[in-house]
């Protein structure tokens, strides 16, 4: 599409006419499955998604403010024959699509955004990074609960973002008092189920979980979780150790003959390479082992290269913090007005939602720099 201009300090543009490139056809399918009788669609659903995309674009925090300044021009160039109603916004994204309704279409665009990345020689999410970061509740939020590192009243955003491009590719809202640990796989292997294949993660010693060393390790995923302050190594993720607890699986039946030999190994573990004797302890349950294994070698790499380790683990974690900062400072995510663990939902998804957007935009234009810069659109 011919007139399309990528927003730079020296060439800012106005949003609705930046988000009127957005290219919805490929959703055009899923879009139409938000309505029992497609037949009978009065709007286009492509322009009710450009809609709220542009909501947080423009910085309105009511839906009711951005129905004001709908004017003709802003109609046409979204899409629309004509100007809905209020009602009809509001039904549209509270009944009809809902904050997982916005969930399922991010991870579309996401989709899209990688397909135009690839063709370009370019991969997402093969270094990836894990975070969370708060937004404060009303006092009165009954769904939410405090958390005692922010001293607030809030809900936890716990997201996984591409860590070289910046993009979030997931994201699960739970009340600040939840332990973030156990976030970090489902949001893993829901990025993996969309069709990206990780090969470093990168998360703060909070998701410090045996299982969490464990499994990304069995899948071929090199783990960088950041250690606390003078890390000591695991007694049961020692080699003598480990061998030990082989043994005990195999003298109790939970290796047995049939299992090991399926697994071409041996009952003595001293036959075996310790990897197998850990991906045997795995099978047989013992995850405490074989994740205090998984983190021992991490810990033995990180003293012995502290500064190539920090090398690897610093950079991503400062691309999600200040991923963090840019969705606070320019798509209102820290500021929920309405009460509840599904409000949050809504209002966390509309931001994703609004950042895939811009760089769908973007990347579809062949612009493949700063994809979720909305500094200058205005």
């Amino acid at each position: 599409m011919s007139g399309f201009i990528d927003p730079t300090p020296n060439r800012p543009v106005d949003a609705v006419e930046f988000i009127s490139f957005l290219d919805l056809s490929p959703l055009a399918e899923l879009l139409r499955k938000f309505y029992r009788e497609p037949y009978k669609i009065k709007h286009p659903p492509g322009a009710m998604l450009r809609l709220f995309a542009l909501q947080k674009l423009k910085g309105h925090k009511f839906l009711s403010e951005l129905d004001r300044e709908l004017d003709d021009r802003a109609v046409r160039l979204l899409g629309f024959r004509y100007k809905p109603s209020y009602k009809t916004f509001w039904h549209w994204l509270n009944k009809r699509v809902g904050p997982e309704g916005l969930e399922i279409i991010h991870t579309k665009l996401m989709e899209t955004v990688n397909q135009a990345l690839a063709a370009q020689g370019i991969h997402m999410a093969k270094k990836v990074a894990g975070d969370a970061t708060h937004i404060q509740a009303k006092l009165q939020d009954q769904e939410a609960a405090y958390n005692g590192h922010y001293k607030m009243r809030c809900y936890l955003v716990h997201h996984l973002i591409c860590a070289n491009t910046g993009l979030t590719l997931n994201w699960i809202i739970a009340p600040g008092n939840v332990d973030e640990g156990q976030f970090m796989l489902p949001m893993l292997a829901k990025a993996m189920a969309d069709g990206f294949k990780p090969k470093v993660l990168i998360v703060d010693n909070g998701y410090a979980h045996y299982f969490n060393y464990e499994i990304p390790n069995l899948l071929g995923i090199r783990l960088l979780i950041g250690f606390r302050r003078r890390p000591k190594f695991s007694w049961r993720g020692k080699p003598k150790t480990l061998k030990l607890r082989y043994r005990k699986m195999v003298k109790a039946g939970n290796l047995s003959s049939q299992k090991l030999a399926e697994l071409g190994m041996d009952a003595d573990p001293s036959k075996n390479g310790l990897e197998e004797v850990v991906c045997a302890l795995a099978i047989a349950g013992q995850h405490e082992y074989a994740g205090a294994y998984y983190r021992n070698r991490s810990l033995a790499e990180f003293r012995r290269d502290r500064k190539g380790w920090q090398s690897l683990y610093a950079p991503p974690r400062s691309f999600i913090e200040g991923s963090h900062g840019h969705q606070k400072d320019w798509l209102d995510l820290d500021n929920l007005l309405e009460k509840g663990l599904r409000k949050a939902r809504l209002h966390a998804a509309l931001c994703m939602l609004s950042e895939a957007a811009v760089a769908c935009t973007r990347v579809k234009h062949g612009y493949i720099e700063a994809l979720t810069s909305c500094a200058y659109i205005r």
